[in-house]
């Protein structure tokens, strides 16, 4: 026996219709149906699949978690998503590690002794050049102290090796070719992009789905006249239940954290709903309807 034949004795056992589950769990028909059949290709995805499956065995008084263990080897898997898993995982153990070579973390130090060794014996040799006729200070008295010329010798600043490693860290990066300004690197973020695509509409039902990167959604409502707005998430918790008018336009719903967002509504062709900035597009044989209207929102991240 498959859990969709396991699922329907228990309904009927309870003497329930495919009905009366879809006004608990607000999944649609169709979909019960394909889960009892085990047609699971007629479903938006593998996590909708569980996820129905789990609302349906809830609604049963079964323990969800263990029909699930039960018949894991009968439900789907993407093969997407374990693609995506295997990426995520080659890529950590691929990742090559770098390393500093050790000579390369004692050349500023090195650079720093060869440049105070080469200032002093450029001193040196200035101090032992020969004075030529044009030099006039043999014509003036010379004073006789105790001080060689030795003595003479001017020794670098303490700074001057940090202004060289300085220097050439700054050579460094500018030869990768990176931009930078100060010590922060310039990051190109990435774009974000929402597409909703009507996927069926059937009487005065409406099916959708939302397919984003972006790391909030609002949903919004307005109008240009009057709407009963009902909305609530895949678990029927409610969120909004009232009439929408132009004076406390416009209503939000944070659905960040949804997977499906269920709406009630009715005029459709006075309201404006929008995900974002992105337009929710009826269908334009709703332009004037007066009815009310379902429609659900399967969202995808």
């Amino acid at each position: 026996m498959g859990i969709g034949e396991r699922l329907k004795q228990e309904r009927e056992a309870k003497n329930l219709t495919l009905n009366d589950i879809q006004k608990q769990t607000k999944i649609q028909t169709r979909y019960l149906n394909a889960i009892e059949e085990e047609n699971f290709n007629v479903m938006p995805g593998s996590f909708y699949v569980r996820a129905f499956i789990k609302e349906y065995a809830t609604v049963l008084d079964l323990d969800a978690d263990a029909l699930m263990s039960e018949y894991e080897k009968d439900l789907p898997f993407d093969k997407e998503e374990k693609v995506v898993l295997s990426r995520v995982n080659s890529s950590k153990k691929n990742k090559a590690v770098t390393t500093t070579p050790a000579f390369f973390s004692f050349l500023p130090s090195l650079v720093v002794v060869l440049l105070v060794i080469g200032i002093v014996v450029v001193v040196w040799l200035f101090q032992q050049r020969p004075f030529d006729g044009n030099d006039n200070s043999a014509d003036q008295p010379t004073e006789q102290t105790s001080e060689g010329p030795g003595d003479e010798v001017s020794m670098p600043p303490e700074n001057a090796g940090e202004d060289q490693q300085t220097q050439d860290s700054e050579e460094e990066t500018n030869s990768n070719g990176t931009v930078t300004d100060g010590n922060e690197e310039t990051e190109t973020e990435p774009e974000t992009e929402t597409t909703i695509t009507l996927d069926e509409f059937t009487g005065n039902d409406l099916t959708y789905s939302l397919e984003t990167n972006e790391e909030t959604l609002t949903l919004s409502f307005e109008t240009t006249g009057q709407n009963w707005l009902n909305v609530e998430n895949a678990n029927g918790e409610r969120f909004v239940y009232e009439t929408l008018t132009t004076e406390n336009m416009p209503i939000e719903v944070d659905i960040t954290e949804f997977t499906e967002v269920y709406v009630k509504f009715g005029n459709p062709h006075s309201i404006n709903m929008k995900v974002n900035d992105k337009p929710i597009e009826l269908p334009a044989e709703l332009s004037n309807s007066s009815d009310p209207h379902e429609m659900w929102i399967n969202i995808v991240k």
